[in-house]
Formats: structure tokens, sequence, C-alpha cells
């Protein structure tokens, strides 16, 4: 019989906890040895309980068999070492695409709310487009909002990227469905998809909060973008604190509902996300090309525009009012920063900073 199996008669049991079950693998030297072994205990009750049923056990040696994906299992050597140290590691990985990113030192994962803001877009927008060229791999969770955001904006620079899923792999069981799309685009350009549960598994709800200890562990380093104080955010963000990893959390509007978590995240000591050198510096990225110092300016007028924006976002009447200068200078000076990338115009019709 396959070693793996063994792991499987594990992973398909109940009564016993993740938690305990990698300690007793551990502490017998695998899970064959632990599954021959009759402890005199509770767990060792459970565990004989199993065996015994020869029923039970006949169904899940055919489902092991059936196996369809492709996986890891924590025996193996390229199982992520960082994901291992969890209080509650999967036993398996079953993925999809470039499994060689797990063992990447790069991975950052970034979370946040499926509702969005314009503020929230357009900071991770600007994170990632500076990240670009540098060797990270970004992970999130393949969820509508920022998630979303953050797996297209790793394609579109250029950056390996994995989605780890809270449903099965399966086409048909994906979720969400409205990004299926978006998860072969990650699979075509050499990134992954990973989750715990195989192909024949139907998604329950609490695999979303389950998914997300994957998230924190994966990574030294958890970026959290946007939300609410009680959210599946904030159990990624509150995994990486108890795992000692480090979370950056991006400052925001108090009165916002969609800021409340990260600004909570601030206030006990996470550590605020301000630019791409906050992240490069932990990853000892210190050669990461600035790309604001290439910004170049054509006249002083778009300067004095530039440096109002910075400050907050502005209507092309408060510009006129502020600098003092023609609406037809001001029109130019913000095409001119439009062409380079800069600024935009939000839901407000004011010109912001990207």
């Amino acid at each position: 019989m396959k070693s793996d199996f063994y792991l499987f008669f594990f992973y398909k049991l109940k009564g016993l906890g993740l938690n305990k079950i990698c300690e007793l693998i551990k502490q017998f030297g695998g899970a064959q040895n632990l599954y021959q072994t009759k402890l005199d205990n509770k767990a060792g009750q459970i565990i004989q309980k199993y065996k015994n049923d020869k029923i039970w056990l006949d169904k899940i040696k055919e489902e092991f068999n059936n196996l369809k994906d492709q996986y890891i299992s924590i025996e193996d050597p390229d199982y992520p070492d960082l994901l291992k140290q969890i209080y509650d590691p999967p036993l398996f990985l079953f993925y999809k695409g470039n499994k060689k990113l797990l063992s990447s030192q790069y991975i950052l994962t970034i979370v946040g709310s499926r509702k969005t803001t314009s503020y929230h877009r357009q900071t991770t927008t600007k994170l990632i487009n500076q990240l670009q060229g540098t060797p990270l791999v970004i992970a999130s969770g393949l969820a509508i909002g920022i998630d979303t955001f953050s797996h297209a904006l790793a394609l579109e620079n250029k950056l390996a990227t994995i989605a780890v899923l809270a449903s099965s792999l399966d086409k048909s069981k994906l979720y969400p469905q409205c990004n299926i799309k978006l998860a072969q685009d990650i699979i075509n350009n050499n990134g992954l998809l990973i989750s715990e549960y195989p192909s024949n598994t139907k998604t329950q709800l609490h695999h979303f909060p389950k998914r997300n200890r994957i998230l924190a562990g994966l990574s030294k380093t958890v970026i959290v973008i946007s939300g609410a104080k009680k959210s599946g955010t904030l159990i990624t963000a509150q995994v990486a604190i108890d795992e000692g990893r480090e979370v950056l959390a991006l400052p925001g509007n108090i009165n916002q509902t969609l800021n409340q978590g990260p600004n909570h995240l601030i206030n006990k000591g996470a550590q605020i996300l301000l630019s791409e050198d906050n992240i490069c510096k932990i990853y000892n990225l210190d050669n990461i090309t600035n790309k604001t110092s290439n910004i170049k300016f054509s006249n002083s007028n778009t300067i004095k525009v530039y440096e109002i924006l910075k400050l907050e976002p502005q209507t092309i009447e408060e510009l006129v009012f502020r600098l003092k200068l023609t609406q037809e200078i001001i029109n130019i000076s913000i095409s001119e920063l439009e062409l380079q990338g800069l600024v935009n115009l939000n839901q407000l019709n004011q010109i912001e900073i990207i």
C-alpha cells in the first residue's frame, strides 16, 4: 500500500484535530508508523475505531486510489517549510501549475475585502506595479475583490502568483466560478493553484476561514489592504500574528468600514504599509528600482499640480482656485500626468494619485 494512504487515512478520520495528528505523526516518525502503532489513550481509541470499520476503510481506500489531483503531502521534502510550522498545517496540498513556487523564499500574501473602493484598488495597483522585476510571488485567495485584483495585477506585471482556494481544483467546483478564466490564466503564466481538498469535495462554508491559515502560513509577510473589523481578512492576519509573521496594514479613513480592519491591526502593533519599500526591506530586496524617481515633468505647473494631488484628491475647479492657474493650463498638466499613469479620475469626479 502506498505510504501516502496512511496520511489520507488520518486526513479523513473525525475526532482528532490536525494539530494533534501532526504531533503524533512527528512523534512516531511518520503516518505509517503511527497507523501501525497501538496507542493506549483516547487518540488510540479513535484511530482503532476507524481501523476496525472495514466498510469505512474500504471506502477511503477506493477514494484514495481514485485521486486524480496532483498533490504534495506533509511528508514530502518539497512541502513548504513555513507552512509546516503553523499550528495545524494541511496534510495534503492538491495543486495545478508550477509547484516549484512553493519553495520560493519570496512569497508575499496579499489579502483584502470582497468589496473595494478606489483608494484600495489604486493603492494595490501602485504597490504591485512597483514590485515589477522583483522575485516576489504574490499569494492570495482568488476571491472576488482585492484577491482577484492582486492576482490579475501580478500577471500584468510578470510576477508569479499562487491562488489558495477554499474549494477543490475541479473546474465545476472551483469557487468563485466567475474566476475560472483567471485561474486558468494563472496556470498558463507559470503560476499555481492549491487547495487542501481533492476534486470530489463539495465546498463548505467552513472551508473559507480554514483556507486563510494557509494564506498566512505560506509566507513570512501578510499585506492587509482592506477589511471590516470582523472578517476573513482579519482571520488571515491573526494567524500570521500568532505564527510570528510580519503583518503590514494599509491605513485608511477611520470613518469607513473597510478600513476598520487594517486600522485595528495597526493599533495592535502591525506595521503601517507606506510603500513598496516596507516590503523590500523585509525580503532584502534593496536593489529595487524606485519608479517614482523616474517621473519627469515638462514644466513647473505640472509639478505644482502633482504636489497638490499628493496631499489629497482635487477637482479641476479646486486646482484652478488653489494654484491660481487657468483651467487650460491645469488640463494640460493633468493630461501629462495621466499619460505617465500617475493620476486618474475617481468616482467623485476628482483627480487623484494612483
